[in-house]
């Protein structure tokens, strides 16, 4: 009995003594998953983002807008990309519009002719979405002035979502993207009224299952985007040619940097289809190299180290 007892006292105290160790090994796992990746420093691709589709899937738990405004917030935050607005248009162009009639102060006027284009547009869809792939506990309606109805089980929700990538000049897709996402919470489901007679916000949907399960999904397809984008060669434009002085259609938003070189072409022929219109094809000559001097946020300078005078509206692609 004493040896038992001696063996038994033996393997607690190895069981007391390792315990730290391996504590420290879990949190130096922690810590290493905690880092995040080092910032993007390659040439920003420029995209839109249109209105997210197949929101009749979900019974009305989440609007459109409550998507797009998801989706856009992980393209900003991946850092690969720089994010134009088109959702408001709209209002940017009524905006701009009280400023060429007078309405506003010529100082504070918004100005016209400004806007950023978008080398892509990104449409997302929701093609499956399963609300209960499991979970459970009691639903409990009624919680004072919050959820009336709601059910405060754990729900685990499975969304696939799909993304297609879209050339703006050509209207071609140029990839597809699938993401399914899954996450379990223990808020109320989304889909239900709050005390106003009114839906959850997008800050209330991010903390639901299903609001969880689209942004897993939406980080896996966008994840796919940048290494497919990463692939298409940058592009961007000639603004003007002062006295020598290149100015590029592209600055520190982009992550342009002084020293780079980008080889500069004119376009040429443009084939169509008869039939629709569509260009099939379009030839390009290339008419030097400029280098980067200076950069400010949305514009480079630089000059010409090769080549002929370019003109504005010439094609810049990265060497």
């Amino acid at each position: 009995m004493a040896l038992k007892a001696l063996l038994r006292g033996c393997m607690a105290a190895s069981i007391f003594l390792s315990a730290p160790l391996w504590l420290m090994a879990t949190g130096q796992a922690l810590a290493a998953q905690a880092v995040p990746p080092p910032a993007f420093t390659g040439l920003k691709k420029t995209v839109a983002v249109d209105l997210f589709g197949g929101a009749e899937l979900t019974a009305g738990q989440v609007a459109s807008d409550g998507m797009t405004a998801m989706l856009t917030d992980v393209l900003i935050n991946d850092g690969r990309f720089v994010v134009v607005e088109r959702q408001s248009l709209t209002s940017i162009q009524t905006e701009q519009q009280l400023g060429q009639t007078g309405a506003t102060t010529a100082e504070t006027a918004a100005q016209s002719n400004r806007l950023i284009g978008a080398r892509f547009i990104v449409k997302g869809a929701i093609t499956k979405y399963n609300p209960s792939a499991g979970g459970g506990g009691v639903n409990v309606g009624g919680f004072g002035g919050g959820l009336l109805g709601a059910g405060a089980s754990s729900k685990t929700a499975t969304v696939t979502i799909s993304l297609r990538l879209i050339d703006t000049t050509t209207g071609q897709v140029v990839s597809t993207f699938n993401g399914t996402g899954s996450a379990s919470s223990q808020r109320a489901d989304a889909g239900l009224v709050n005390s106003k007679g009114g839906t959850l916000g997008l800050n209330g949907f991010r903390e639901t299952s299903l609001g969880k399960a689209l942004e897993d999904a939406i980080k896996k397809a966008v994840a796919k985007i940048g290494l497919d984008v990463g692939k298409i060669p940058w592009t961007g434009l000639v603004v003007d040619n002062r006295g020598g002085q290149i100015y590029l259609n592209a600055g520190a938003d982009q992550n342009v940097q002084p020293g780079m070189a980008f080889a500069v072409f004119r376009q040429g022929e443009t084939i169509t289809d008869p039939g629709t219109g569509a260009v099939l094809d379009t030839s390009f000559e290339r008419v030097g190299t400029v280098r980067v001097d200076s950069v400010r946020e949305k514009i480079s300078i630089g000059q010409m180290v090769d080549g002929q005078p370019p003109m504005r509206g010439d094609l810049l692609k990265a060497q």
